[in-house]
């Protein structure tokens, strides 16, 4: 995680730094110095020579080195030499070499064999702009292209051949703006947009067979605020976090497309994947982490060697996220789980391998889980060493307090399930329900089509008679007939004497 702090300060010399306006001035040695103290800071340790020419600080063979948590190796990334001018104005422009090159060594711990790769990354038309002043230094960046391309690997051949892979990615049209101010942790907020990324990579190792993947972004903007350890060692997330690293964000597009393929045992496929817009919206810290990812007029259409047609699928939007605690705490803390799946449809030619008879209705399909509650976390859970003692003991990591589920939503083949409802957890008693904690609250539930859905599986075949009749005798337990045909409705209950009831009917 070290390396993802360390972007900040990387980004700003190749293509990801931000800036805000401002209107005083700054000497070129404080803009070296702080993107050179956001890249010690974040770990790695840096040479580098220092010579003034006038109004320009030359910075010569600037070389940054983090060594790998396991000592098992290290990544370099050489600036090579660094012009930065004062420009009259109160900013300081900065010269990089179109080329800077990224070095990763490491040893495989189970077989010792020893790896090298590098990477090198080349700006066109990259313009990079500092001003401020030492308190609240701003970047300013601009690019026509900033292409990352995989330039060698060394391994032995028997291991990796050194054709065996193929990387370049592409980010063009460039523009980033980014906010440094002072104190530990260093506060940041910026914002950064690109008219495209693309990516175009494959593998092929021999035995093991092949893979390619390519494709592109297209509309895309970050805004977003941190917070950067300056004085740590990092070498895992749980430990940069405790140094103060924070981090809230949001990233978005207006298109995506990418397509797979993959050859194995004389088998072949070929994916095909789009979505018209999505948001990916990211906090951390060290008490909770947040992600949510939403997808619109997601689309899916596969080729597989063994089927004489293709396969297609897609969904109107496409919603998920979590919330979770991650730090030791005496309290219980917050958590969330969503699932939002809206209109999903399948092909005809996926429905004639599930229903050849079109018996099933083909409605668009619908799932939604929204979930929250209460639960107190007993170790930290970034943290490796405490990850590694849980395993070794059989402990619990936790213990669950409140469940709330805000809603349940299913709509497939003619039958809607809806529920909602909420529990507590008394953790002190584990006898009441056979060692889990014992629960209070009300799920309530209505279902809609239920019969004529049994009845159409046991046509199908999908179902036997005695299933079919098993199915509505539970349905008969635990509901009763709804207003309308077809429909049923439950409330089940557990009450504060652990008794299970279905619509006032005690049955446990």
């Amino acid at each position: 995680m070290r390396h993802f702090t360390a972007t900040c300060a990387v980004s700003a010399l190749i293509a990801a730094g931000f800036a805000q306006t401002a209107a005083a001035d700054i000497t070129a040695e404080e803009a070296w110095g702080s993107l050179r103290d956001l890249l010690t800071g974040s770990g790695y340790e840096g040479t580098a020579s220092e010579t003034r020419e006038g109004d320009t600080l030359v910075v010569g063979d600037a070389v940054f080195t983090m060594p790998a948590t396991a000592a098992q190796g290290s990544t370099s990334i050489d600036f090579g030499t660094l012009r930065f001018t004062e420009t009259g104005d109160g900013s300081v422009a900065v010269e990089m070499p179109d080329v800077m090159p990224i070095t990763s060594g490491f040893t495989d711990p189970d077989t010792g064999i020893a790896m090298s790769v590098v990477v090198e990354v080349t700006q066109s038309g990259a313009d990079l702009v500092l001003s401020g002043t030492p308190e609240r230094i701003t970047q300013t960046y601009t690019a026509q292209a900033v292409d990352v391309a995989l330039a060698s690997i060394d391994a032995p051949d028997d291991a990796l051949p050194p054709d065996a892979i193929r990387m370049t990615m592409q980010l063009a049209g460039l523009s980033s703006t980014n906010t440094i101010e002072q104190g530990d942790p260093r506060p940041m907020a910026g914002t950064a947009s690109a008219e495209t990324a693309s990516f175009d990579m494959a593998f092929a190792v021999p035995g093991e067979g092949s893979g390619a993947a390519s494709g592109e972004i297209r509309g895309i903007s970050f805004e977003g605020t941190a917070t950067m350890p300056m004085d740590t060692s990092a070498g895992d997330l749980h430990t940069l976090m405790q140094a103060g690293y924070g981090f809230d964000g949001t990233f978005s597009h207006q298109g995506a497309s990418m397509t797979l393929t993959g050859e194995e045992e004389g088998s072949t496929f070929q994916a095909d994947t789009g979505a018209a817009s999505g948001t990916f919206d990211m906090a951390m810290s060290g008490e909770s982490l947040s992600y949510t990812a939403s997808q619109t007029a997601v689309t899916i259409a596969a080729m597989l060697s063994d089927l004489p047609f293709p396969l297609s699928i897609q969904a109107q939007a496409l919603d998920a996220g979590v919330t979770l605690p991650v730090a030791k705490s005496d309290e219980a803390e917050e958590f969330s789980l969503l699932v939002n799946l809206q209109d999903f449809e399948m092909s005809d030619m996926v429905w004639a391998l599930l229903d050849p008879q079109s018996v099933l209705p083909r409605d668009p399909a619908k799932l939604l889980v929204d979930l929250s509650g209460k639960a107190k976390v007993f170790f930290n859970l970034l943290d490796p060493q405490s990850t590694e003692a849980l395993a070794a003991s059989g402990d619990a990591p936790g213990e669950l307090e409140a469940l709330d589920i805000n809603a349940v939503e299913l709509k497939l083949a003619g039958a809607e399930l809806n529920g909602s409802g909420a529990f507590t957890f008394d953790n002190t008693d584990l006898a009441t329900f056979g060692g889990f904690p014992k629960p209070t609250g009300a799920l309530e539930l209505h279902l809609a089509g239920g019969n004529a859905l049994l009845e159409k599986l046991a046509q199908m075949g999908m179902i036997g008679p005695q299933e079919a009749g098993v199915a509505r005798m539970m349905m008969g337990m635990l509901a009763v007939p709804g207003d309308a045909p077809d429909t049923l409705n439950s409330k089940l209950e557990i009450n504060a004497e652990g008794h299970i009831l279905a619509n006032g009917q005690r049955i446990q």
